[in-house]
Order: structure tokens, then C-alpha cells, then sequence
């Protein structure tokens, strides 16, 4: 006897430009250690400028791309569409970060500094709001985090789901929002396209599946 097998799978392979798009965080170190080198002399002066070309360059010119070909949103966005392309290029500017996670942590030592960053990248976050330590959001452009509110230990704050469906690569694109006065607790995971109402608190270790809003402690 034979035993049944499933069907295999045809699943779309990665596009060309996504994969040339991964080179685009390697590319902006390269163009920052360049740049640095020619303006500056000595260690110290060098060192300033690439740290300021670091956190500086990449943010200002995701907000290019963004006003070249607007901020992508919907669901269901296929590998060869526009709006992948564009979100894809933003990522690749983030990966560093994303990477590095300590990198960010530097920024928030300074009162005011992160959200300022942040809002660099597009984003719309209130000075008052406080970021505990490992608290992550992937996708800057993509979230909105109002006055007063605490983002807990290792919160995980996302501004885009990927999967595979029908043999298709698919991303869905939303922005995060987190009203005044609301708790994300530490090690919650918020997907795209959430709202965490004014005064809420979702506590440690709540997922917030994409698209649901967290109103009078109920998901909904």
C-alpha cells in the first residue's frame, strides 16, 4: 500500500527587489562610514558624526520615500504591488534598529529624545509618554501612542502581519494607536491596526491580535 501524501505547496518565491532590498541597511552603514570619514578628522570628531548620521539618515529618508510615494496601508498586499515595495524599503531603513535594540534604549535615557525620534520616522508620539526598557515597536511610521501613557517591559508593538496564503506572500500595513493615559503591559504583543482606547490597561503578557480594539477591557 501507498501511503496518501499531501499535495506539495506551491508557495511564490521571494521577489527580486525584496531581495535586493535586504542589502538597503548594509548600503546606509556604508553611505554613514563615507560620509563621516569625508567631513571629519580624528576619532572623535568621526565618531560623532556617524552617530548622528545613524540615527539621523535613516529616519529622514524613510520621510522622503513616504512623501515620494505616500505611507502604504491596507491588507492582503502582495509582493508586486506598490505599497509592498515601499513598506518593504521602509523596513530595510528600521533593520538596524531592529537589530540593535540597545540602540534605541541610548535615546531613552535622555527625557523627551525618543518620541522625538520616533516622530522623526513619521510616527505621532507624545514627549509624556514613557517607554519601558526592551519595549519594541517594528514599524515607526505606524504608530500613534498618546499623552500619558506607559508602554510596559518588552512590549511588542508591530505595524504589520505577514503570512502565507494560497500560495501567496500577503502583508497587511496599519498603524498601532495607544491612548492617553493607557498601559501596554510588559510583554504584551500588539499586531497592526490596533486601538487601545484612552485609560485602558492591557496587562503583561496580552496578545492584541491585528485590528481589534481593546475598549472598557474587552477585545473587541
Amino acid at each position: 500500500m501507498h501511503k496518501a501524501t499531501q499535495p506539495d505547496l506551491q508557495v511564490e518565491p521571494i521577489s527580486r527587489f525584496a531581495l535586493l532590498a535586504n542589502a538597503i541597511p548594509l548600503l546606509a552603514i556604508a553611505v554613514i562610514v563615507s560620509v563621516a570619514t569625508v567631513l571629519t578628522t580624528g576619532a572623535v570628531g568621526w565618531t560623532a558624526t556617524f552617530v548622528a548620521l545613524l540615527y539621523v539618515l535613516p529616519p529622514v529618508t524613510a520621510r522622503i520615500v513616504m512623501a515620494l510615494f505616500g505611507k502604504p496601508q491596507g491588507r492582503d498586499l502582495r509582493q508586486d504591488s506598490t505599497a509592498f515595495k515601499v513598506w518593504w524599503v521602509l523596513l530595510q531603513l528600521q533593520m538596524p534598529f531592529n537589530r540593535i535594540p540597545w540602540l534605541e534604549e541610548l535615546l531613552r535615557l535622555v527625557p523627551g529624545l525618543y518620541p522625538f525620534w520616533l516622530n522623526l520616522w513619521g510616527a505621532k508620539v507624545n514627549p509624556a509618554s514613557f517607554w519601558a526598557p526592551g519595549a519594541r515597536s517594528l514599524d515607526r511610521p505606524y504608530l500613534e501612542v498618546a499623552y500619558g501613557s506607559v508602554i510596559g517591559t518588552e512590549a511588542l508593538i508591530s505595524g504589520h502581519l505577514s503570512r502565507i496564503e494560497d500560495g501567496r506572500f500577503l502583508v497587511d500595513i496599519a498603524a498601532v494607536s495607544v491612548g492617553s493615559y493607557a498601559v501596554v503591559g510588559a510583554r504584551s504583543s500588539i499586531g497592526p491596526g490596533c486601538v487601545i482606547a484612552p485609560g485602558e490597561t492591557l496587562t503583561a503578557l496580552s496578545p492584541l491580535p491585528p485590528y481589534t480594539h481593546f475598549i472598557n477591557g474587552k477585545r473587541q
